[in-house]
């Protein structure tokens, strides 16, 4: 947590958290915000890059990589690379919003920017983008601060402003043009050189095997498969793939998702990714049947899965040492971090977890607790999959 940043937890019954931050004063001797030692930075990272399309060594040539094996070349602005190209927007708030916010903070800082902003969108997924107590989850990896961690998918740059306090090298990977230029003046205006932002997609990693000690998929896996053709269980099964091949010998992926047979989806309550009630715990043929009546032409696309799911994937993806957490109340705004393979959820329960309104609500939550049950129905799971050394 940065000097200027302090947390201070609401009552209210979800248990979220406010951010109360003290905005420092910024002179600066023109409006434009400048990181000229990032890019410094940028051109000794480089070396450290193939080329995504056939794995051979790139080299510097002004404001691009070229490819030594198939002549690909890559264009650099702003000391970012890019190995993506034309990839739609999508994000917390609308365009317009986002293109607004990115020109404010050319001048401003960024925190005041969101804080002052009016529109409910910027004010609702600012308590998200503030928080950097989301990324509380890497004390319990057992990982030296000379680490190197790819966070992919980093979005507006939350999880890996939190990592740069703890590892040496954090590398922000996203391919959201607009979500880049956020996270470029965000990290510049904190001072974090050792965050470097590349823009690219997980299906356009730029790195050779075993380059990293932490891979980081936090709300990403479940993403995935939007706008990517073929079957969703396989892109995700090959998004896993992939972070294992990353890691070195003895490395974590953390993995930062929803439970597929969460409390939540048996009540009826809908679904953030699709927008529909139900469609989660139905059979994917029969989920993306209703989804494509409901009006998504692609159907239901945005897989999450149960214990038993995940554990699935990752040992296909060749991990063998697999820890599951739950983050409560969500992955999203975690509050507490409990272990899921013994018995603090049943203390958790009995002490903590809300109680259910209504007779047959309180009646199923005893039940399913006292049979152990209760604790796979939880909204949202932290998982660690270690390579093996």
């Amino acid at each position: 947590m940065t000097s200027n940043e302090s947390k201070a937890r609401t009552g209210t019954g979800g248990g979220q958290w406010q951010t109360a931050i003290q905005i420092p004063v910024v002179e600066r001797s023109s409006g434009e915000i400048t990181n000229s030692s990032s890019k410094l930075a940028q051109k000794e990272w480089v070396g450290f890059l193939i080329c995504p399309r056939c794995a051979a060594t790139l080299t510097h040539e002004q404001n691009k990589l070229l490819c030594q094996g198939c002549s690909k070349e890559w264009p650099i602005s702003d000391g970012i690379p890019a190995f993506v190209e034309g990839f739609p927007y999508w994000g917390e708030f609308p365009l317009d919003q986002m293109l607004e916010l990115t020109s404010l903070i050319q001048k401003e800082y960024w925190k005041r920017v969101l804080l002052d902003s009016q529109a409910p969108s910027v004010l609702k997924a600012s308590g998200m983008i503030l928080n950097l107590e989301r990324a509380n989850w890497h004390r319990m990896a057992d990982l030296s601060p000379h680490s190197r961690v790819l966070d992919l998918g980093a979005g507006m740059g939350t999880i890996s402003h939190a990592l740069a306090h703890r590892f040496r090298e954090v590398i922000a990977l996203e391919p959201v043009l607009e979500r880049v230029e956020f996270m470029r003046r965000r990290f510049a205006q904190e001072g974090l050189t050792n965050v470097k932002i590349l823009r690219a997609s997980v299906w356009s990693i730029p790195f050779p095997p075993e380059s990293f000690d932490l891979v980081v998929l936090n709300s990403v896996l479940e993403w995935l498969p939007t706008g990517t053709d073929g079957d969703p269980e396989l892109l995700q099964q090959e998004a896993l793939n992939k972070a294992f091949q990353l890691l070195r010998p003895g490395g974590y992926l953390y993995l930062g998702t929803d439970n597929r047979l969460s409390w939540d989806n048996f009540t009826g309550v809908t679904d953030a990714r699709s927008g529909l009630p139900y469609v989660t715990i139905l059979p994917r043929p029969l989920a993306h049947w209703y989804a494509k009546r409901k009006g998504r032409t692609q159907g239901y696309r945005n897989y999450v899965y149960s214990f038993r799911g995940y554990r699935k994937l990752l040992k296909r993806a060749g991990f063998t040492r697999i820890e599951f957490y739950l983050a409560i109340p969500s992955q999203e705004l975690p509050r507490f971090y409990l272990p899921l393979e013994n018995n603090v959820f049943s203390y958790y329960s009995a002490n903590f977890d809300p109680v259910r309104s209504g007779r047959l609500a309180k009646a199923a939550h005893w039940l399913l607790n006292r049979l152990g049950l209760l604790k796979y129905l939880q909204k949202s799971f932290a998982i660690f999959a270690r390579k093996e050394l």
